[in-house]
């Protein structure tokens, strides 16, 4: 009977888990789109903090063609919290390139691209 009901328990725990985790990824994906939207033409950029979704500001040269997240928006950012991913905006709808594969190789943690004119997610995940 106990073993039922520990068994029960942790069913019930893994489902409050995966619907915790599902909500969040929606949450911090609805702030990111509408990030993206707000800045078109040029791309959005920023991180995900503890499950949150955190704007930066693009320092590129050319935030139409590329983005580089500001580094003091990144500082408080780690000081806030656990940075989980990168997020950034493709607002021609291109595919992941090669540079961000690397890129995200390089940070160990995922990435999320925003194609604005498909509503499309992309995810990258480090090797």
């Amino acid at each position: 009977m106990a073993r039922d009901f520990l068994a029960a328990k942790d069913v019930l725990a893994a489902k409050l888990f995966f619907l915790t985790v599902a909500s969040m990824e929606r949450d911090f994906k609805l702030d990111a789109e509408k990030h993206a939207m707000s800045v078109q033409p040029e791309e959005a950029c920023g991180l995900v903090v503890d499950g949150a979704y955190v704007p930066c500001r693009n320092i590129a040269l050319d935030p139409t063609a590329d983005f580089a997240i500001n580094p003091v928006d990144y500082a408080r950012a780690m000081l806030s919290g656990s940075i989980e991913a990168v997020v950034h905006s493709h607002p021609e709808g291109t595919p992941v390139s090669d540079l961000d594969r690397r890129a995200c190789t390089q940070t160990k943690i995922p990435w999320y691209v925003y194609c604005v004119p498909q509503k499309q997610w992309l995810t990258i995940e480090p090797f």
